[in-house]
């Protein structure tokens, strides 16, 4: 994986030398045209020099050759001077005869390329008026100049040019790179900072960053949020179990090392009795434990759920606790619509919820007094999605306890027995899914626990949704 360094470097260079070599390329053709008409210029004011040297003496035209020669045609001195002088019969007059003759009419000032003599010749050919003793006669013009002079300025532009951009290119890097270096010294700080703590130092970074650091800073302090709420969970898991467990493991050592000491052999008997309820309970709690562990809302990935069918996870549900209800005396409704109730969920954790619902209503809403009643279970369509209902028609909740059946170990009725477990892991794969959980409680009319799925995928499982 490259560096972020490397990456900005290439992303600076790349187009920087495609900027240069797109100048280049623009400048040669440029500097072409520009120089090709400066230098067609001093030829077309060459040619027309000569016409100051041709003069008409007794019908015969002559050229002053004393005030005239090569050199005064205009020429760099780079390259080589070609003339020719003919009048309108085609007599030479002067200059060499063996160039070209320019490709169209002149009836004004004609510029083209030839050769000549091995030469490759930027020429330009004109005519000009003379007067012959009685008549006016027409004298053409050639004068031809080797390219190499505008091929050599033409390069030493180019050889400046291409220096200028490499130098350019040099300072622009150096900038960049001190740029890069001052832009990436927060995130070198937040490393060294992260380096230097300890592996159980979980604090959120407190650093003054750029505006487009902070986002990353935002989401390490949220992911050491996380751990530390996960390392928080872990450590009230294990304190709830070894709180919970203690006293039945103790109340067992009790009444073994009683049934060890006692003769009576009923009396053995019950406390064997005894310990067997107790051990029983034991692990009812660990399960709801357990199951209360792997229910934490903050531990479930949103993106795992699956679309389910929410009343075949509710028959499912009831299926598995039927016997169990049918053996307590205990009877249980279910209901369901007929339209669609798919949701997005868990299907094991679904289960758990309405199996922990169900067992809450079955142990709990006769309070002191076994409950002889309906349990009943419904899945229906609501504006808001898809709600679960599980009620009794028991003895109720009083409304001052309503605000607490879903902390851990808190039991309305402390008389019945239960782990106080239920409604805590209803309330964490709740909200889990992004449901909502209410309770209603009239006096004297049972309770009814309504959870309501929404129709979209819940956001997430840090979501928290008003109960």
């Amino acid at each position: 994986m490259t560096s972020i360094r490397s990456r900005l470097l290439l992303w600076i260079g790349l187009p920087f030398t495609l900027v240069g070599l797109l100048t280049l390329v623009t400048s040669y053709y440029v500097l072409s045209r520009q120089i090709t008409e400066t230098f067609d210029g001093m030829l077309l004011n060459a040619a027309e020099r000569l016409e100051r040297r041709i003069y008409s003496v007794d019908g015969e035209l002559r050229i002053n050759m004393h005030y005239f020669s090569i050199s005064t045609l205009g020429s760099r001195g780079d390259g080589k001077i070609f003339y020719r002088i003919r009048d309108a019969e085609g007599n030479m007059l002067a200059g060499f005869d063996g160039l070209d003759d320019p490709p169209g009419s002149l009836d004004e000032p004609l510029f083209y390329d030839t050769r000549y003599a091995g030469n490759t010749l930027r020429a330009v050919a004109t005519t000009f008026p003379v007067v012959r003793s009685t008549h006016s006669d027409q004298i053409e013009v050639i004068v031809a100049e080797s390219t190499e002079a505008r091929e050599n300025l033409i390069n030493e532009f180019l050889l400046t040019l291409t220096i200028l951009i490499a130098l350019g290119g040099l300072l622009a890097v150096t900038i960049a790179l001190l740029a890069i270096h001052r832009g990436l010294a927060p995130l070198r700080s937040i490393s060294r900072s992260l380096r230097r703590r300890s592996q159980n130092d979980l604090e959120p970074i407190e650093a003054e960053v750029p505006r487009e650091v902070s986002t990353l800073v935002a989401s390490i302090n949220g992911l050491m949020q996380r751990m530390r709420q996960s390392i928080y969970n872990t450590q009230q898991f294990n304190a709830d179990v070894s709180h919970q467990l203690r006293t039945p493991l103790s109340e067992i050592r009790a009444l073994a090392e009683l049934a060890v000491r006692q003769p009576d052999a009923p009396r053995a008997r019950h406390n064997l009795h005894e310990i067997g309820r107790i051990a029983e309970s034991a692990g009812y709690m660990v399960q709801q434990l357990l199951t209360l562990a792997k229910a934490r809302h903050e531990l479930m990935d949103a993106s795992a759920m699956t679309e389910i069918n929410l009343a075949e996870t509710c028959r499912e549900a009831c299926t598995e606790a039927i016997s169990r209800i049918y053996q307590r005396g205990q009877e249980l409704e279910f209901c369901a619509a007929d339209e669609d109730s798919r949701i997005l969920g868990d299907s094991v954790m679904l289960r758990w919820l309405v199996q922990n619902l169900i067992e809450n209503a079955s142990q709990h809403a006769g309070g002191s007094q076994p409950y002889r009643g309906t349990i009943y279970v419904a899945v229906c369509h609501c504006p808001d999605g898809m709600q679960l209902r599980v009620s009794d028609d028991g003895i109720g909740v009083r409304p001052q306890q309503l605000d607490r059946i879903t902390e851990r170990f808190y039991r309305a009725s402390p008389e019945t027995p239960g782990s106080g477990l239920g409604l805590a892991i209803v309330d964490e794969i709740a909200r889990a899914h992004g449901a909502s959980l209410a309770f209603d409680s009239p006096p004297g009319q049972g309770l009814t626990v309504t959870v309501t799925f929404p129709h979209t995928r819940p956001n997430g499982p840090t979501a928290d949704p008003a109960r």
